[in-house]
């Protein structure tokens, strides 16, 4: 019984720490770490807080042992010598586990870790965790061109259609969002987006592409000749030859066999 009382008291420290480290009091979270200097779990928060408040500190007390922490206070040691890499692999692992504690604060550095380093598994995996917490769409630009770079088109474009109010006015989304439509073949919705842009009298109007892919749509019986021969960039040329000829459906075709190469 005196073992089961025990660790009934030092869970319940660690779960009022963590409460507290939640709601931003660090100050309170380092005093409970001062007071059991022999609890790894609280002297890892203490870290993190301290990390959090970019004190530069968080060497000056044990680190050792192992706690459910472990790999986020591993993240932010990496993130502080300037190992981002390491860092964001080590903030998805911490957030993969969908046991480990979860804030606000530890959240969000980890996402912007993992964006600093263009990691777009990464963050996809945590903005779904963050949704599935805070609905305000904070990351919702991120999360659209994680999704893009992923090549999970369908998907981006559902994250643009639930966030149209704050992305539609976005240049570089809208650029994306067009090339969205053309991978999965919706070419007359593509060229109505992208010929729509904001400054779109900065870029090449579709006349103008057709002008020029005009040689390459002439040469377009050529590349057929050869079509198990092309190389990428040949498959490329012959996909927006087709697609600036108005042949939607072929152009369609190539665009997807690209993509079945690319995710070999």
């Amino acid at each position: 019984m005196a073992k089961s009382s025990a660790l009934s008291t030092q869970l319940s420290l660690e779960e009022s720490a963590w409460e507290l480290f939640e709601t931003g009091a660090y100050e309170e979270v380092s005093k409970l770490a001062e007071k059991n200097a022999k609890n790894v779990f609280l002297n890892h928060l203490r870290a993190v807080c301290e990390f959090e408040t970019e004190t530069n500190t968080a060497n000056n007390f044990p680190l050792e042992g192992k706690t459910v922490l472990t790999p986020l206070l591993g993240a932010y040691l990496h993130r502080a010598k300037g190992n981002s890499k390491e860092a964001a692999v080590l903030f998805h692992e911490y957030f993969k586990a969908s046991s480990s504690p979860v804030s606000y604060s530890i959240l969000t550095t980890g996402i912007k870790a993992c964006e600093e380093v263009g990691a777009h598994k990464a963050c996809a995996d945590l903005i779904q965790r963050y949704k599935a917490l805070w609905s305000d769409g904070y990351f919702a630009k991120l999360e659209f061109f994680s999704l893009y770079h992923l090549r999970k088109f369908e998907e981006a474009l559902k994250v643009f259609k639930e966030n149209s109010e704050s992305l539609k006015e976005d240049r570089d989304v809208l650029a994306a969002l067009g090339l969205c439509f053309v991978h999965i073949g919706r070419f007359e919705e593509a060229c109505n987006i992208l010929e729509k842009l904001p400054g779109a009298g900065e870029i090449p109007s579709y006349e103008d592409k057709v002008t020029e892919y005009s040689d390459r749509i002439k040469n377009i019986p050529k590349y057929e000749a050869r079509k198990k021969e092309l190389s990428r960039n040949e498959l490329l040329d012959l996909g927006y030859a087709y697609l600036f000829s108005e042949s939607y459906k072929k152009a369609e075709e190539v665009f997807t066999s690209l993509v079945s190469l690319e995710s070999r």
